[in-house]
């Protein structure tokens, strides 16, 4: 018995993303996305990696639906890959596309999990990427109509609809870091633009969701890595309230209160890198939704930093455990974070990735016996579980991931899954994380 208590409407499912696990690179009318391009350039992706391949889920979805059931998953949010259902992204429709989605939703139901539908998740299509990508303003156009075939097309069958995944990770590591496509390095401006015309798409997409009379909810997921004060003293709070601004914040106020972070705003202005502002475009951003989702795996601690002339913080690195990927394991955060959400949150909230990355291996038995993994879960969602007993209007968590899959950039070493991928084999195995999900999953229902 895990000791951690849900409602019982609370929903416990697990996500993955398109390009992580469905390989078929040139299967079934699909064409071109900026990340089948990107993992093509020389040092990229480490090891040389690709999603050719990936975990083949495209040809192996009944069997993933079947090892879900084997988990007792209630919900199953992944994506759709835009490449599929629009050839080049603004040509005729893919029926292939549209035929396997349609399949995979149908075995879903089916198998009696719900299907939560992400309609991005990173993948743009290259040939839009080559017209300009989120940087020319045609962008929401060129979403809307994507948003509109897959309301079309799965309206009334999937009941919960996310518009983007996570705007600040593509935006800033596709014009900042470089790390993700278009590969741009130090560019804040492009940033802001490609940020602000994601934001608007994302708004017209709710306002085209309403129109026409979907049945179900529609919302977006942002990341938060929240930034936590060293201690309380007032200088280090205000400096973790402005780090705040600068990082997820500049895409949750928007969202939630209807304005860009005041302190962020006037820096990036004068330094001429802010987006450009139009009448209305802020009404649009804050088109109201039904929910927000929240991927979180982990918060920063910081401290205050007159030589920052920006956010005004350093960060700090107390003694903590770290997964796989270096990332700390902060569940004490984690309690702060979801009393900011509880205060400033008027909408329902999905946790809608939480997760570890572990060196996983099967052992002479053929088990994963992953209790790291497990020790992770038990910290977050007791974490969870006691505040929503404190009130906070949590619907539904989803582990990420799955399964093991690409970790972008990262290429295939991070394994996240709640269920083993051999690669070369594509044999699968749930671990023993994945079979104690499935103990919690049960104690809650009985």
């Amino acid at each position: 018995m895990s000791g951690i208590h849900f409602p019982k409407n609370f929903i416990l499912g697990a996500a993955t993303a398109a390009y992580q696990i469905e390989g078929g690179r040139y299967e079934g009318g699909k064409t071109e996305s900026i990340w089948d391009k990107f993992c093509e350039i020389p040092g990229k992706i480490d090891r040389g990696e690709t999603g050719e391949v990936a975990c083949d889920h495209y040809h192996r979805f009944r069997e993933d639906v079947a090892l879900m059931k084997r988990m007792h998953l209630e919900a199953y949010r992944f994506s759709v890959s835009w490449s599929r259902i629009l050839k080049d992204g603004d040509g005729e429709v893919n029926e292939e596309g549209i035929a396997f989605y349609s399949a995979l939703i149908d075995e879903l139901l089916s198998a009696g999990i719900e299907p939560v539908l992400t309609l991005y998740h990173w993948d743009l299509p290259q040939h839009l990427q080559e017209m300009g990508g989120w940087l020319n303003p045609e962008s929401i156009s060129w979403y809307l109509r994507y948003a509109g075939v897959l309301f079309d097309a799965f309206g009334g069958r999937v009941k919960r609809w996310i518009t983007f995944n996570e705007p600040f990770v593509f935006t800033d590591f596709g014009y900042v870091t470089g790390s993700f496509p278009p590969g741009i390095k130090g560019d804040y401006r492009s940033k802001h633009i490609a940020a602000h015309n994601v934001l608007k798409a994302h708004g017209m997409a709710v306002r085209l969701f309403r129109e026409k009379k979907i049945a179900g909810e529609i919302g977006i997921t942002l990341d938060y890595a929240y930034n936590c004060p060293i201690d309380n003293s007032p200088e280090n709070v205000q400096a973790a309230e402005l780090a705040n601004e600068f990082w997820a914040g500049w895409f949750y106020e928007p969202i939630v209160f209807g304005h860009y972070p005041e302190r962020a705003l006037k820096y990036f202005q004068a330094h001429g890198v802010a987006p450009e502002i139009k009448e209305g475009d802020m009404q649009l951003i804050a088109e109201p939704i039904d929910f927000l989702g929240i991927n979180h795996y982990f918060c920063n601690y910081v401290e205050a930093d007159k030589n920052n002339t920006r956010e005004g913080t350093r960060l700090v690195y107390p003694p903590r455990n770290h997964n796989d990927m270096g990332w700390a394991i902060t569940e004490d955060g984690f309690k702060v974070f979801l009393d900011y959400l509880k205060k400033t949150l008027k909408v329902p909230l999905y946790i809608t990735e939480n997760g570890i990355s572990l060196n996983d291996i099967i052992n002479l038995h053929g088990e994963v016996l992953d209790f790291d993994r497990i020790d992770y879960l038990e910290r977050y969602l007791s974490v969870l579980a006691e505040a929503i007993e404190g009130g906070l209007d949590c619907r539904g968590y989803f582990y990420w991931s799955l399964m093991d899959n690409m970790e972008w950039a990262a290429g295939y070493k991070p394994r996240f899954g709640l269920i083993y991928v051999d690669y070369a084999t594509q044999k699968r195995l749930i671990k023993r994380s994945g079979m104690w999900y499935r103990d919690l999953i049960d104690e809650k229902n009985r």
